[in-house]
């Protein structure tokens, strides 16, 4: 058998990225020795992980800086006069490296100084060159850290030389034949190491913050690939604090926040709770129903029963009944949810966002709680990982592959009626073990494109209503209007199967649509809906569970932000918040309201629905409507300008007061971990 002979140009291109892995894990370690006063005993355990992940960033970025000499190679492979180059590549690579090597300066003295990894936000100092440039030299051994740079390049160029000496030292390296497979090779593992994990995502700037320790994630980034993760995000979103401050009145009003203080921007509110004899300790389970809008359940639908048991749900149970999603996608949702301020973001969502990624958390509160999250699908989908495992406190992640018993019916994963089984099994396993109490959220997707039915479906059969009727209430099809049924009935099931656990009678659910979803026909909805677009953000709220003694209809407008705090109240615990969400359940005296954001259109509207009225602006086009009469498309904002002007400064400035929060809401120390 002939001997497998790896050619020298491969050899020297995977000893170049191996070279600068070595690197970036020794500065990895040089952080943590300097900056180790930081690291708690406690998170002892964590540094493990964070190597780990911060290993498949740092080959991510040492593979990214290789490209352009695998490149050269693959051409001096098939044509030798290319290397006349070499002494260009390696000027090239000794720049590159001094650049690199220079990021990382930087950011040690970013850290030092704020306590803070580098990212794009560092151009910021280029706004004022001369003071910025001042204050280094006079902070920072400038002159010795130059010529490390240079020193640096030199070695790195030498070093560049030198490999692609080694690359082509064997004359019969030039040769067609054979070279074109290990280029294809080199190509494929090159893109294998970039991606970084066997999954359905690459590794994302999310994945390293898998600690709610802000030090274990902060040694797990690599300052490079941390700029570039930003920059899109510094460039697109910020926040006006001015035009936060010029609403703050109105606002802090809203809110009911303790001390106001319109110069520091105070937002803060503790909330006291019941007295300890009337605090509860019932188990949580939040769960996210994929698209579950208002106008296509069987309240609004009864002829064709699309929701037959979140209908029996609603009817035995408190169900809001004016409730909204702050904006449209999943993401999203996920974001307002967990944080209690509303994704108003003008550029993908936040959750994709890692300069937000620190964020306070209101059922932090429960420290004697045990935390879970279940998906059909990965955490990695809208980065969402970040924004769970950094916040919630010790949260249990369950993904697909981390299921004992899962079957992957499409894009999304597992079904939800799978999701269901191994969300309650595994809840009921805990609580026997453990004997703690538990908050969990289970996010449902099945209810999307391609609407799969899974074969393991528990009895579930099609229903055929006809294309027409089925767009006429508020479905674009047959498919669709099943896909959804099975939603409702997987949901079913999971309470079938919770009522046969022991930990059922001590929980409450809190059931509701990440969002709504826009039909244009809908007759079944009030034309306001449809026109004024309400039908992309109205979702029902239903609390249930044996807790919950008799039904309640709640007609207070309220939306996504406001579980959380809703949580709190039902339980009577005290908590700490500076948040938008607010109690509008155990708080008579929290003012109504819900703030729209419509990001998918051009310019985005802002909005604000409170009760039958809804303030609507995009762009410079404004007013008042009474959503719900027929003449809903009628401006009323000179009938009534009292309730114009109090709604568009609700509106205007929740909205701005939500970007101040993105940057303004980090975790408080004591409570959160």
């Amino acid at each position: 058998m002939k001997k497998m002979v790896v050619p020298g140009w491969i050899k020297a291109y995977f000893g170049f990225i191996l070279a600068n892995w070595l690197f970036f894990t020794l500065m990895r370690g040089i952080f943590l020795f300097v900056f180790h006063a930081a690291l708690v005993p406690q998170a002892y355990h964590e540094l493990w992980k964070t190597f780990y992940i911060g290993a498949k960033f740092d080959m991510r970025l040492a593979c990214a800086l290789a490209i352009v000499l695998g490149l050269y190679f693959t051409v001096c492979a098939f044509w030798h006069k290319a290397q006349i180059l070499r002494k260009a590549v390696a000027a090239f690579y000794g720049v590159l490296e001094a650049g690199v090597l220079f990021i990382y300066f930087l950011d040690f003295a970013h850290y030092a100084y704020i306590s803070m990894r580098v990212n794009y936000s560092i151009l910021k100092y280029a706004e004022n060159p001369m003071i910025s440039l001042q204050m280094a030299w006079e902070t920072y051994p400038i002159v010795w850290g130059l010529l490390a740079l240079v020193l640096w390049g030199v070695l790195w160029g030498v070093f560049a030389n030198y490999v692609q000496k080694k690359a082509f030292a064997q004359t019969d390296s030039y040769r067609w034949k054979g070279n074109l497979g290990w280029f294809f090779g080199a190509l494929l593992l090159t893109a294998a190491l970039m991606f970084g994990q066997l999954s359905q995502y690459p590794l994302r700037w999310s994945n390293a913050y898998h600690s709610t320790n802000n030090f274990i994630c902060n040694v797990t980034l690599n300052p490079v690939l941390n700029i570039y993760d930003t920059a899109r995000f510094v460039k697109a979103d910020s926040y006006d604090e001015e035009k936060t401050r010029s609403y703050y009145d109105t606002v802090s009003h809203y809110l009911q926040v303790d001390n106001p203080n319109k110069e520091t921007l105070n937002f803060e509110r503790v909330i006291p709770g019941k007295p300890e004899t009337e605090q509860k300790d019932y188990n949580v389970v939040v769960i996210f129903m994929e698209s579950l809008a208002w106008n296509k359940l069987s309240i609004t639908n009864p002829d064709i029963d699309p929701t037959p048991f979140v209908k029996e749900l609603a009817d035995k149970s408190i169900l809001f009944s004016n409730f909204f999603a702050p904006t449209s996608a999943t993401a999203r949702a996920v974001f307002a949810t967990v944080t209690s301020i509303p994704d108003v973001t003008s550029f993908k969502t936040s959750s994709r966002n890692p300069l937000i990624v620190d964020q306070h958390v209101v059922v932090n509160a429960l420290k004697d709680y045990e935390k879970y999250f279940f998906i059909g699908g990965s955490a990695s989908w809208g980065n969402i990982r970040g924004i769970l495992e950094h916040n919630l406190t010790d949260v249990h992640m369950y993904e697909e592959g981390h299921f004992k018993n899962e079957h992957r019916n499409d894009v999304w994963g597992i079904s939800d009626l799978d999701l269901f089984r191994e969300a309650n099994r595994i809840l009921d396993e805990e609580q026997q073990t453990k004997k703690k109490p538990f908050f969990a959220i289970i996010q449902t997707a099945g209810y999307h494109r391609p609407y799969t039915i899974p074969a393991d479906n528990a009895g579930f059969e099609v229903k055929d209503i006809g294309e027409d009727l089925a767009h006429k209430r508020s479905f674009v099809s047959v498919a669709e209007y099943n896909s959804l049924r099975f939603s409702d009935h997987a949901l079913r099931e999971f309470f079938k199967l919770a009522q046969k656990s022991d930990y059922y009678d001590n929980t409450i659910f809190l059931i509701f649509g990440d969002h709504g979803l826009s039909a244009p026909q809908s007759e079944n909805m009030p034309r306001g809906y449809v026109e004024l677009n309400l039908i992309n953000h109205q979702i029902p709220l239903i609390i249930a569970g044996k807790p919950i003694e008799k039904p309640q209809l709640v007609d207070r407008t309220a939306s996504q932000v406001d579980i959380l705090p809703i949580v709190m109240g039902i339980l009577g615990r005290p908590y700490f918040t500076r948040a938008i969400g607010r109690d509008v359940l155990s708080n008579p005296s929290a003012e109504p309201g819900s703030l729209l954001y419509g990001w998918a259109s051009s310019p985005a509207t802002i909005g604000f629905v409170q009760g039958e009225y809804y303030y609507h602006r995009q762009g410079e086009k404004e007013g008042l409507y009474k959503f719900t009469a027929d003449n809903y498309n009628e401006d009323i904002s000179k009938q009534d300008p009292q309730r114009f002007e109090h709604m568009k400064n609700l509106a205007l400035g929740l909205y701005e007061t939500a970007r101040y929060q993105f940057y303004h809401n980090q975790k408080r120390d004591e409570q959160d971990n």
